[in-house]
Parts: C-alpha cells; structure tokens; sequence
C-alpha cells in the first residue's frame, strides 16, 4: 500500500484500504464513489474562476499514498516542543495519531475529542447518515472528492448541549517525511448553546532541502446548532515542497456564531476553499485571513458566504503579500438567497505587491436573489507605497526596516482580530521570521515571542474591520 501512488488509486486500493481499517461496507462504497468523481469533475466548477484553475506543476499524483510511521524518539521530541496545559491536543505526526488527554470532567459532561477512524467505528450508523448528508459532498469539488476517497486520519469534536469550554481543542500536525500524502477529514459538531475554541497547525520539520512533494489535503466540517459559537483558528506553515488541499465548511443553525482565523503561510501550493452557510435566522459568521507569499509559493484561496436564513450576517476580509516570485488569488462569492431579507454581507480581498516578479489577482462577487440585504464588497491589489517607505526612512528607519514596518502593519488589522492570543502570537513571529528569509522548523520554534517594537502587548479592543463601510453606518 505504502509503495502506490494518488495516480495509481483504483476501486481495488479503496477496498484494501477499507477492509485493512475494518470500515462498514457503505463507507467503502462512498469512497469509490468520491474516486470516481474525483478522475471526472474538472478543478473549477465555476466558470467565473476556469482561467485561474492553474495546477502547472502541482504533481501530487505521484506522492505515495501512506506515511511512515515515524520513530518513538522523533515522536516524543516533536510532542515535548508543543506539549501545554492550555490546550487539550490530538498529536498526528506523520502518520501516527496520539489520542488527546481529556480532563475527567469534560469526559463525564459528555465531550468527545477522538480521531475519526475511532469515532466511526464505535458508531457507524450515527457517521453513516452524517456521511450521506455531510456538508461538503463529492461532487462539489473535484478535490474534495478525493479527501473523500482517501482520508485516513482527523479528528472528532463532539460536545453537548450548554456547554462552555475555555481550554482550546488543538490538533498539531507535524510532517516530517517527502514524497508522500497525508488525508485528513475533521468534523466538529456544536450543540445548542455550547461555546468552544478549535486550534489547527500544521507544520514541517523539515522546510527545505527536500526534492520529492508531499501531498496535504484536509476537509472540515463544523455544525452549529441553536445558539452555539465556535472559534476555528488555523496556521499552515508547512514546508515549501508540499501542496495543500484544504476545505473548510460551517452550517449554521438559528442565533450560531462561527469565527473563522487563518493564517497561509507555508506551503509550495495551497489552494484553499472556505465556505460559511448561515442556514436558520440569525447565524452569523466572521473569517479573517492573511496570506505571505515569497520565492514561488502559488496561493489559490476562496472565501464564501451563503446567506439562506433571514437576519444573517457574514464578513469576510483576506490580506495577502507576495514577494520575489509568489502568487496569489483571492475569490470569493456573497450569496443571499431568496428567503434571506435582513441579511448583512461584506467581503474584502486585499493584495500587496513587493517585487516585479510577484503577481494577485482579487476577484470578489455577489449573487443576491432578494431585496432589503446589505451587501457589499471590496477588492484591491497594489505595490508598496514608495512615499511611506520613503516617510519611514526618513525617521531613521533602514528601508528593509521601513517596508517590514508597512507590511506588518497591513496585516495587523485582521491579525488582532483573531480571538485567540496564542496563535495571533504565532502568525506574527512566522511573518517575522519569513521576512527575513528565516524558514527552519527549528528557527521558528527557538524565535522569541514577538512582544516586539512593532506591536505593544497591551489589552486594547481591536479596531472593527466593518464600521468604516458605509454600508453598515
């Protein structure tokens, strides 16, 4: 199994995979079907984003279709860098997953944090109507069909009615082999007036001098009954010889929240999709998103908000920079069906440029088939002012400095908004570093915490991305 490649997939590997996993048989033929449907539907299904569906040299087929399994000692080393009491953690280190340690409490409450090979095989009719009805289907992208076929490892997040919990739920994910593939799918299900916090990192340990391409494709899902608020944050600094495939999806019942943070840092290609459905009245959404490009990453990201319930709200803004040779595209869609009256909508995809070589594209639309909406949306790309750096040079600034200094900047506004401190914390001291031209593993772990001269640690109130519109006066 582990010697065959994505290209090599068959009906016959989905069986062996399945049957090895000891998988009930509507499992295996979902997976089939997701194959299937993965060889046949193209890479864009909107005719709107076809000419920017670039995969030249994205040759994720002939990565291998297992992980090692790493040894004892690389897996105790790489949990003793990111062990803490703050947070209740699943480890997944190539492809070994550790089962997090759940305080007693929470266990008698009913809270369920597992990996989703457990969770399916304690209850397999509960996951097969989730599975015929899940939130992101086969057939809606090409490659979330194969994560579909595929996945062998994620995680279950299950916790009751009324409940609050403080302590964050993470998931660390750490690569440290080339050439092979890891199929994460993750479901997250909120019920009524529960509140929690979901981290997601990924990293390498090892982020250059590797020739083979690794393969990272992720699919979560999060559903929120009446009254629940989930915080998904999330950092992707993988190593530059890995594609990415990720796809997030929330569902939204009456009066949910959901907070979406997204930190795209890593990565040789990463082609991001993420979609927010405020299906009952009242839902709301938010998702912040900063993007750094340098050398030749390619970045494709989505960012959608689909309004079905009436008296909604989703906001949605990206910030990327691109420097030396990278890439990046910024889409999104605001979709307000008929029954949504009432519903609030804005969405913003901004771009820097530093280089002749750098290249984004920001592409945001609307699709609103009713009246009494507020929806909006904003769209620029441009280079770096040759007046501020000029401003800030003569202060004293040396002019890397002074162009560091604009760029952290541009993205601070997004980044303080995201609610949980830690992994603020994390994206900036990953910007520092990347600046720099800083991107060892090790680098990133030994860098100081970035209470630094461009940001002051004090307790403020982040500014509100959306008040300045007037749409929203």
């Amino acid at each position: 199994m582990s010697e065959l490649t994505l290209a090599e997939a068959s009906e016959q590997v989905i069986a062996k995979l399945s049957q090895a996993r000891k998988e009930p048989d509507w499992l295996r033929t979902f997976r089939t079907k997701s194959l299937k449907l993965f060889r046949e539907l193209p890479a864009e299904l909107s005719n709107l984003y076809t000419k920017y569906a670039d995969l030249t040299g994205v040759d994720f087929e002939s990565t291998s279709l297992e992980l090692p399994e790493p040894p004892r000692a690389d897996i105790d080393s790489v949990v003793s860098k990111f062990k803490t009491d703050r947070a209740i953690t699943i480890y997944q280190i190539d492809s070994k997953t550790l089962p997090p340690e759940i305080p007693e409490a929470l266990l008698k409450e009913g809270v369920v944090f597992t990996d989703i090979g457990t969770a399916i095989s304690r209850d397999p009719e509960y996951f097969k109507r989730y599975f015929l009805e899940k939130a992101i289907l086969p057939e809606d992208d090409k490659f979330a069909a194969l994560n579909n076929a595929l996945f062998m490892s994620g995680f279950f997040l299950h916790v009751p009615k009324g409940i609050e919990i403080t302590t964050p739920f993470r998931m660390v994910t750490v690569l440290s082999s080339e050439g092979n593939s890891l199929f994460t799918q993750n479901l997250i299900m909120a019920e009524p007036r529960s509140k929690f916090t979901v981290l997601e990192e990924l990293y390498s340990t090892k982020l250059t001098q590797q020739s083979k391409r690794s393969t990272y494709s992720a699919l979560s899902e999060v559903y929120l009954h009446e009254g629940a608020e989930v915080t998904y944050a999330s950092i992707n600094n993988l190593a530059s010889n890995v594609n990415i495939f990720s796809n997030k999806k929330s569902i939204g019942k009456r009066d949910s929240k959901i907070v979406w943070s997204s930190a795209l840092l890593g990565g040789a290609y990463t082609r991001s999709r993420l979609e927010s459905v405020m299906k009952e009245e009242g839902a709301s959404s938010e998702n912040v998103e900063v993007v750094f490009g340098a050398g030749t990453q390619r970045f494709d990201t989505a960012s959608n908000i689909t309004h079905i319930g009436q008296n909604t709200s989703g906001h949605a803004v990206s910030k990327g920079v691109v420097k030396e040779k990278a890439r990046a595209v910024f889409k999104g869609m605001i979709r307000i069906e008929k029954e949504a009256k009432n519903s609030r909508a804005y969405l913003a995809e901004h771009g820097m440029i530093l280089g002749k070589d750098a290249r984004a594209d920001a592409i945001p639309g609307l699709e609103i088939e009713t009246n009494d909406v507020k929806a909006t949306h904003s769209a620029s790309v441009a280079q770096i002012n040759d007046e501020d750096v000029f401003y800030l040079m003569s202060r004293g600034l040396a002019e890397d400095d002074a162009k560091k200094l604009i760029i952290v900047g541009f993205f601070e506004p997004v980044v303080e908004r995201i609610p949980v401190p830690e992994v603020a914390k994390r994206i900036r001291r990953i910007i520092d570093l990347k600046w720099s031209g800083v991107y060892d593993f090790e680098s990133y772990l030994k860098a100081r915490p970035l209470e630094d001269e461009y940001y002051e640690e004090e307790a403020h109130k982040p500014r509100d991305l959306f008040e300045g519109h007037y749409k929203y006066r």
